[in-house]
């Protein structure tokens, strides 16, 4: 005989099964039946360390439905919902979940959210009562099984924190904001493409969606009422810095876009561009070993909420500063805010990266590196440039490796960049490799037929290519075409990126060859980006983190309204924006 705790009364419910033969006739359905609720374990301790990992289990076995006239068959759609309590009679709360199949189980993070939103007390023991509660339709009262008891210690919750999850699939993106108070307002920076979309997940297991109402996304307020894949939390048009602001307790969200960060305290002509890979701004310049700056960083940002909307017409223009210390950077917003004094002590004399980090929502920090790129550059792979032995001066009497261009389409093999032509001989080839490898005729390209402006290669004999006269060249190469076209630099300008505006806006060349400036004004945020453009869209290179690449489908962007001092610099491949 089965020990059953709690057994209940059979339910027999009346259900009128469509229509009959004749007036009168009624059929009866009989309820499941209650079933014993099997736990694999009494007794538990969860650690935050073991997560992830399987806590228990409950296992029970199919009912069945009866039914008075053999002719018709019962439904078999029952409905399994598992119930936990602190107390043995269900009364208070109550968690439910509901359960596809004849089992259910339960990670350790799950269990320890589920005991959380009982109140339970962490690091003590607490008996967690279990039942299955079982029906065949909403409006039939549920049979319950017998009660199971789990004496559970849970590890504590820290609420500081929320998750932010990718959108397509519910998965941790590794990016928090934080709740300094454990208060449900959570805030934090984050690094969004346009029209971007993630969930916002509380460590009590709350996953935060987007509210709609009538099946119309609500901008900016918020429900857990969701599922993952239904409608996201997405950032406005604007790519780039969000400080973003959830609010668990008004059911709103926030974001802030910072278009670009002024910086008082750097030399001239710095300009901090963002990452939101990283979530950092970074910029470069010479420094002083052990020169302190005093830095005071403040904005004007776009404020998006649930009043603006998601148009970056509405949006609403807020001031912000940073203050505090390098090492625990404050953060605030607001009319008459001011910026406060933040010292970096500068390590080395010569190239510098100041790295302001907002990675950490917790800890905001502000440091001056050592080199101007944080991250040394990885070795080039094979294929990733051209070289040009022989299209500038000579070293030691040979050819030399200083001249390449860039790969810009890897399927069909196209190169192009712009080079300081001087060829000590009046003539050059192209290779596959560089500079301190071995010559190896199979990766050289010569000209087959052409002169110094156009032609045809070939990677078989041919003869060299013969060099425009000097000065600064675009030059491009297809390696799958076998073709190569040289244009001389005329003129370098800069494309707003702005709709209805095909203003290009002329830059000076400089004495350094390959490097343009001049100072440009954007009448509105750039919705495109800024492009630099060669000879009236002969050629134009797009940006990124401070690199120029060829023939790139978006420009620089990030880029608010507002006049700022351009340099480009195509030799090298970069540019920079300091913001007047």
């Amino acid at each position: 005989m089965k020990n059953i705790n709690n057994l209940l009364t059979l339910l027999t419910i009346l259900l009128i099964l469509g229509a009959c033969e004749k007036d009168g006739d009624t059929f009866f359905l009989s309820s499941p039946k209650e079933n014993e609720l099997v736990a694999s374990v009494n007794k538990i301790t969860l650690t935050k360390e073991t997560a992830q990992l399987y806590a228990m289990s409950f296992a029970w076995t199919n009912q069945t439905l009866q039914i008075s006239d053999e002719r018709y068959s019962p439904t078999t759609n029952l409905q399994f919902i598992i119930q936990a309590s602190l107390n043995e009679n269900f009364t208070g709360d109550v968690e439910e979940s509901i359960v596809n199949g004849f089992s259910q189980s339960y990670t350790i993070a799950a269990l320890n959210i589920l005991t959380y939103r009982l109140n339970a007390i962490a690091e003590q023991e607490n008996p967690v009562y279990f039942r299955l509660a079982t029906s065949n339709g909403s409006n039939i009262k549920p049979v319950y099984s017998n009660t199971v008891k789990v004496t559970i210690t849970p590890y504590p919750i820290d609420m500081r924190y929320a998750n932010i999850l990718a959108k397509e699939s519910g998965e941790d993106t590794g990016k928090d904001l934080y709740s300094v108070n454990a208060d449900g307002i959570y805030q934090g920076f984050y690094g969004a493409t346009g029209w971007e979309g993630i969930h916002v997940e509380e460590a009590n297991g709350n996953i935060w969606f987007t509210d709609a109402p009538g099946g119309i996304g609500a901008p900016f307020q918020i429900t857990t009422t969701g599922t993952i894949g239904s409608w996201d939390l997405w950032f406005p048009e604007l790519e780039g810095c969000y400080f973003t602001e959830l609010n668990a307790v008004k059911k709103q969200w926030s974001a802030l876009y910072l278009g670009s960060l002024n910086i008082e305290g750097m030399p001239e002509g710095f300009y901090a561009t963002y990452d939101h890979t990283t979530n950092q701004w970074k910029g470069v310049f010479d420094g002083t070993a052990n020169e302190t700056l005093n830095l005071r960083i403040g904005g004007t940002g776009k404020l998006f909420n649930k009043d603006t909307g998601d148009n970056k017409d509405n949006a609403k223009d807020v001031p912000f500063a940073f203050g505090g210390t390098a090492e625990q950077l404050t953060f605030s917003t607001g009319e008459g805010i001011t910026t406060g004094s933040i010292s970096v002590i500068v390590p080395a004399t010569g190239s510098c990266t100041l790295v302001i980090d907002l990675n950490n929502p917790a800890q905001w920090t502000a440091k001056v590196q050592e080199g101007g790129n944080v991250e040394p550059e990885p070795e080039p792979e094979e294929g990733e440039y051209l070289y040009l032995p022989g299209i500038g001066a000579a070293v030691n009497g040979k050819w030399a490796y200083d001249h390449r261009i860039s790969v810009y389409d890897k399927d069909e093999k196209k190169y192009a960049g712009v080079v300081n032509v001087a060829s000590e001989w009046g003539d050059y080839a192209i290779t596959l490799f560089g500079e301190g490898e071995a010559w190896n005729d199979s990766k050289v390209y010569k000209c087959r037929e052409g002169n110094s402006t156009n032609g045809k290669l070939t990677n078989s004999g041919g003869n060299n290519i013969t060099a425009p006269d000097n000065g600064l060249y675009l030059i491009e190469v297809s390696l799958s075409e076998l073709t190569y076209k040289t244009t001389a630099v005329t003129e370098v300008a800069c494309y707003l990126g702005i709709p209805d505006n095909e203003d290009l806006i002329s830059l000076q060349s400089t004495d350094t060859p390959g490097i343009y400036s001049g100072s440009i004004t954007l009448p509105e945020d750039s919705k495109w980006g800024v492009q630099f453009v060669i000879n009236s869209w002969a050629g134009y290179f797009g940006g990124y983190e401070g690199k120029l690449y060829y023939n790139a489908n978006e420009g620089i962007k990030s880029m608010p309204a507002g006049t700022y001092n351009a340099t480009v610099d195509f030799i090298n491949a970069t540019y920079s924006f300091n913001r007047q």
